[in-house]
């Protein structure tokens, strides 16, 4: 808790758009502080560590076009923190083969490097937002109150307008509506840890068109996971919705069934996740959204897009007209 004192920025999630935004902040100058209601930082940056596996379940990897990006992404590799893991894919109709990122120690690397430098405040759900006196108060599930002279909002979009509807404010005129059309898709992951190695060919990734799965990757082929064969499952949007509220011995085991082809040995432990945002459906058409005369933008993947780099980028394009407003 701040005790009332004013920062500069309140920044509320810490997924890369939110700590690429907060960043950009800070190398400014300004005091920033970063409120995120999870117990790590990253959000679809996510690592997992089972039985001594080591596992992504969320974003698997990451490319970059934009010189932007590669800014930051230059300092990654320079520092250690990340590397490439592989470029042209029989799956890939990229033929100029852009190399695919990924942590060195799981992708949630990068958001604890990028932490590592913020002020972040862990398991801080926001549940009020108010504008008194020229500053944005922000009221947490703990009881806490945090205080700002602007306010950058990157949580998935429906979260953010949630918010802001504890604000009373006509806050987003005729564009509201337009807002809330934004849709995201479901996702479900599934976890499985072998006492063998897996089938899964090189490099340790497979992409469907069809059927339950979209995405299988072996953890241990990708470097995360020396000690234990670890996979990662990622449903389609279709299952994912259809066994939202499925128990995870159904669910995952209609993962397991589909990726079988892949599996030998014995399944060690299987746990799945829920991920209620994932891929934008219809994202924003701007990269970010600046509503300047109360000191506010929204970023993240619902303007950014699907891509890391969308969303970074999203995250950089409100550092600068919050940075141009002081």
């Amino acid at each position: 808790m701040n005790d009332g004192f004013i920062v500069d920025v309140l920044v509320i999630g810490a997924g890369i758009s939110g700590l690429i935004c907060a960043t950009e902040l800070q190398k400014s100058g300004l005091q920033v502080v970063l409120l995120d209601k999870g117990r790590n930082a990253g959000g679809r940056l996510s690592t997992r560590e089972m039985q001594g596996a080591r596992v992504d379940h969320g974003a698997q990897f990451f490319t970059v076009r934009d010189s932007r990006f590669k800014i930051y992404v230059d300092q990654w590799i320079d520092s250690g923190v990340i590397r490439e893991w592989f470029r042209h894919a029989d799956w890939d109709t990229n033929a100029t083969g852009y190399p695919r990122y990924c942590g060195v120690d799981g992708m949630n690397s990068i958001a604890k490097y990028l932490a590592s430098t913020l002020e972040v405040c862990q398991s801080e759900e926001v549940q009020t937002l108010s504008l008194r006196g020229g500053c944005w108060f922000a009221s947490t599930k703990n009881g806490n109150e945090f205080v700002a002279k602007k306010l950058v909002i990157t949580t998935p979009l429906p979260q953010a307008l949630a918010l802001m509807e504890t604000t009373n404010l006509n806050w987003a005129g005729d564009l509201l509506s337009r807002l809330k059309q934004v849709r995201y898709e479901k996702g479900l992951a599934a976890l499985v840890l072998l006492d063998q190695p897996s089938l899964v060919p090189v490099p340790g990734a497979l992409k469907f068109s069809s059927g339950p799965l979209v995405w299988i990757a072996d953890n241990q082929m990708k470097g995360i996971s020396p000690d234990v064969t670890a996979l990662t499952l990622h449903a389609s949007a279709q299952f994912a919705t259809e066994h939202w509220d499925s128990s995870d011995a159904v669910r995952g085991q209609l993962m397991l069934n589909a990726a079988e082809q892949f599996i030998q040995g014995s399944v060690v432990d299987l746990r799945c996740h829920r991920w209620g945002f994932t891929l934008p459906l219809n994202p924003w058409p701007q990269t970010y959204l600046s509503i300047e005369p109360l000191g506010l933008a929204l970023a993240g993947d619902a303007f950014g897009g699907s891509r890391i780099e969308g969303a970074a980028l999203s995250g950089l394009g409100a550092a600068r007209i919050i940075q141009g407003s002081f």
